[in-house]
């Protein structure tokens, strides 16, 4: 099976990915800074720079032209698009104009079921009733499954980049989702977390107390103290933990207001899926 290369452009990375050949993560910060859709001048110059001196010589030395890539982008591109002042349409023009042919540009529903499939893909045979949360830099999603089915799922505008101190956390249990469900928590920060031992919902908690007083260093050392899987340490890049502590305030949220005592183990997220099935439909990949 030949796989499709796919750019995810993320409000907290890029994710260059490929199925069982490479999976890249660079900073694009997007969410950092968006006020009322408007992209900061900041977080477009670090996707730039990005872009022009990681992403595009990575593709040139694999041989892969930029306009065979498939591109979409998530939450914070999305909100950018409704930008008065166009941050969102000059950021899709700018992605363009270094050949890459299309920039699928994902709502808040796709952002969800993307997410959703590939973790059916991967463990939906395995559970019968669970739910997945997915955290990124401007939102994050929850979906609950039945029956390798999407039964209800909800995006929220809040995400690690967010001013959390001036937001209201969504109460998951008043919006309809099930309590004491299994759940697979996806995103990087959902990956790292699958890599600390025996970790629950007290370990998330003590994770942000310790984290939130911490130095990027320290925050590094701690995380490498918990976690024994070197591959894992390439994660732990200056951009990430500065966030890191929101991100797992919006993870705690969850599954402390759902009483998640069960964490699933799903290493899949929407690039995944695309690049095994393009922008295929899950009913239809199945066929």
């Amino acid at each position: 099976m030949e796989y499709f290369t796919v750019l995810e452009i993320g409000s907290g990375s890029f994710k260059l990915h490929k199925e069982n050949n490479f999976s890249l993560r660079f900073e694009s910060s997007l969410g950092k800074g968006l006020v009322k859709g408007s992209l900061n001048s900041e977080s477009i110059l670090i996707s730039k720079k990005s872009i022009e001196n990681k992403i595009l010589p990575f593709l040139k030395e694999h041989l892969i032209d930029t306009s065979d890539v498939l591109v979409f982008a998530t939450s914070a591109i999305r909100q950018a698009m409704s930008d008065p002042n166009g941050s969102g349409l000059y950021f899709v023009d700018m992605v363009k104009s270094y050949g890459f042919k299309d920039v699928n540009i994902f709502s808040e529903a796709q952002e969800c079921e993307y997410a959703a499939w590939a973790v059916l893909q991967e463990i939906g045979d395995l559970h019968d009733q669970f739910q997945m949360l997915d955290t990124g830099g401007a939102s994050h999603q929850l979906v609950e499954f039945n029956d390798q089915k999407i039964i209800k799922k909800q995006s929220f505008p809040i995400g690690s980049h967010s001013k959390l101190n001036e937001l209201s956390m969504p109460d998951f249990f008043e919006l309809g989702f099930s309590k004491s469900l299994p759940i697979a928590i996806i995103g990087t920060t959902g990956f790292i977390l699958n890599h600390v031992f025996n970790c629950n919902r007290n370990t998330i908690k003590e994770m942000i107390k310790t984290m939130e007083t911490q130095s990027i260093e320290e925050r590094r050392n701690f995380l490498k103290l918990m976690i024994s899987e070197d591959s894992v340490y390439e994660l732990f890049v200056d951009f990430r933990l500065a966030v890191m502590p929101n991100a797992l305030k919006i993870i705690y949220n969850c599954v402390d207001s759902l009483n998640s005592n069960k964490f699933l183990l799903s290493t899949s997220q929407a690039m995944n899926y695309i690049s095994r099935f393009g922008f295929t439909p899950f009913e239809a990949s199945k066929q």
